[in-house]
C-alpha cells in the first residue's frame, strides 16, 4: 500500500465517477489524505474513485488555483478528471508532466471559460510529452486555445475550442496549435472562430488530423512547414478557406511536404477574411476550398469540394505578387509534384474574390475549379516528371494554368499537359 497526500482547496475532491462521467459524489475527509491501493482510490470518507481517474476537480470559488494545482501535483502517467460545469479561468493553464491526461466529463458539459483571462494568453499550454486532452471545451481565449510546443505525442480527442464573437480580431489566432512536435493526433474535435487557423499543425511530423469539424475560422485546417500529415474525413465549412497546405519562409523547418488529404468534406468556405493584417493568412482570398502554397509531393484525393465562390483548389508558388516579400535564401518557393485526383468538384467559382479575378486576367466568371500557377523551377531536373503537378480523374472539373511566372500572359485551360499520376502516399494508421 502507498499513501498519497493531496492538498485540497475546498473544491478539489476525489469521488466515484465512472469514466469521469457519472457515479456517486463524495467529499474529502478532514485530513485531506487519500489512500491509494492496487485496486481503488478512496477519499477520506471511504468512497472509491473508479478506475481511470487519479484526481477530479470540480468548479468552485478558485478554479485557476485548483485546476493548476491538480495538474502540478499529477504524477507522470496519471489522469486528472474535470467534472461537469463551467470553470472560470483568468490565467493560462499549463501541463508539464509526461503522460498526463486531462479529461472532462464531456465536450458538452465541461467548459473551461477564459473570458476574463488577464495572465498569459493561451488557454492550455502543453510542454510535457505524451499528453492527452479529451472531452472538454475551451472557450474565448485571448490567444491560442490549446498550444503544444516541441513535444512528443500530443493528442486532442473530442475537444472543442470556440470563440463566441463572430469574425472578431479579438478572437485567438489558433484553436489547436501544436508546433515543432513529433507525433500529433487531432481527432473528433471542433473549432469555431479562430482569426487565423482553427486546426493548425506547424513544423511537425507524424501527424493525423481526422474526423473533425472546423467552421467560422479564417482557415479551417492548416498544415504548415510539416511533413507526412494525414488529413482525412474532416468537415471544413463556412471558413474563409477550407484546408491550407503551406510552406512559409523564415522558419526553422523549411521543407514541409507529403500531406495526404482524403475523404474530407470541404464546402462553402466563403467567409470574409478577418485575419490580423500583416499575417500570411490575411492575404488568403475568401472562397477557397484547398490551397497548396510552396509545398511539394502532397496528395489530394477523394474529397468533396463544393460551393466556393472563388475556386475549388489553387496551387501556387510563394510569390511577392500574392504575399509579402521575404529574405530567406534557403526557402524553396515552388509547389511541385502534387497529385490531385478523384475529387468531386461542384458549384465553385461563381463570384471570385478580387485576387482570383486578378490572376484570371480578364477571364469571365465562373472561375475554374482547379487553378495552377504554371511556374517551373529551372534549376530542377524534371525529366522523369516527378516535379510535375498532376491532375487525374476529377470528373468534370474545370482547369486554368494562370501563368503566374509569365506575368499571366500565356494562360491555358488545357489540362492535358498535367494529366498524369504520381505514386500514392501511404495513410497514417
Amino acid at each position: 500500500m502507498v499513501r498519497l497526500t493531496l492538498s485540497f482547496a475546498g473544491v478539489l475532491v476525489l469521488f466515484g465517477l465512472g469514466g469521469c462521467s457519472g457515479g456517486g459524489e463524495a467529499t474529502a475527509g478532514e485530513s485531506g489524505t487519500v489512500t491509494v491501493t492496487e485496486t481503488a482510490v478512496t477519499t477520506g470518507m471511504g468512497t472509491p474513485l473508479p478506475e481511470g481517474c487519479d484526481a477530479l476537480v470540480e468548479p468552485g470559488a478558485d478554479d485557476p488555483t485548483t485546476l493548476q494545482g491538480a495538474l502540478l501535483d499529477a504524477p507522470d502517467g496519471s489522469t486528472v478528471c474535470m467534472a461537469a460545469g463551467t470553470f472560470s479561468l483568468n490565467t493560462e493553464v499549463s501541463i508539464s508532466g509526461n503522460g498526463v491526461t486531462l479529461r472532462g466529463a464531456s465536450r458538452a458539459t465541461t467548459i473551461l471559460d477564459f473570458t476574463t483571462e488577464d495572465l498569459g494568453a493561451n488557454g492550455i499550454k502543453v510542454t510535457g510529452d505524451d499528453v492527452t486532452i479529451t472531452a472538454l471545451t475551451v472557450k474565448d481565449t485571448p490567444g491560442d486555445g490549446i498550444r503544444g510546443d516541441e513535444v512528443k505525442n500530443i493528442t486532442y480527442d473530442d475537444v472543442a475550442v470556440i470563440w463566441t464573437a463572430v469574425n472578431s480580431l479579438d478572437n485567438g489566432a489558433y484553436g489547436f496549435y501544436p508546433i515543432g512536435c513529433t507525433g500529433v493526433a487531432i481527432r473528433n474535435s471542433l473549432v469555431i472562430g479562430a482569426r487565423d487557423a482553427g486546426i493548425y499543425v506547424g513544423q511537425s511530423t507524424g501527424i493525423v488530423v481526422e474526423d473533425n469539424e472546423a467552421y467560422g475560422n479564417v482557415a479551417g485546417i492548416e498544415i504548415e512547414n510539416s511533413t507526412g500529415a494525414t488529413v482525412r474525413r474532416n468537415h471544413a465549412h463556412d471558413n474563409t478557406a477550407g484546408i491550407l497546405i503551406f510552406n512559409l519562409p523564415g522558419l526553422p523547418v523549411k521543407d514541409g511536404k507529403q500531406t495526404l488529404a482524403y475523404e474530407n468534406k470541404v464546402e462553402n468556405n466563403n467567409l470574409d477574411n478577418f485575419a490580423k493584417q500583416g499575417t500570411v493568412v490575411a492575404s488568403v482570398p475568401p472562397g477557397l476550398g484547398f490551397m497548396i502554397l510552396a509545398s511539394d509531393g502532397n496528395e489530394i484525393r477523394d474529397n468533396t469540394i463544393t460551393g466556393h465562390r472563388s475556386t475549388g483548389i489553387v496551387i501556387a508558388e510563394y510569390s511577392d505578387v500574392l504575399f509579402e516579400p521575404f529574405d530567406d535564401p534557403e526557402f524553396d518557393i515552388y509547389a511541385q509534384g502534387n497529385f490531385v485526383h478523384h475529387n468531386i468538384f461542384s458549384g465553385n467559382g461563381a463570384d471570385p474574390a478580387e485576387l482570383i479575378l486578378f490572376i484570371m486576367n480578364g477571364m469571365p466568371a465562373p472561375a475554374p475549379d482547379i487553378m495552377l500557377d504554371g511556374c517551373i523551377d529551372a534549376n530542377v531536373d524534371n525529366a522523369d516528371g516527378a516535379k510535375t503537378n498532376c491532375f487525374f480523374e476529377n470528373g468534370g472539373a474545370t482547369y486554368l494554368n494562370f501563368d503566374l511566372c509569365g506575368n499571366l500572359a500565356m494562360q491555358s485551360a488545357d489540362i492535358l499537359p498535367v494529366t498524369c499520376e504520381h505514386p500514392a502516399l501511404t495513410p497514417a494508421t
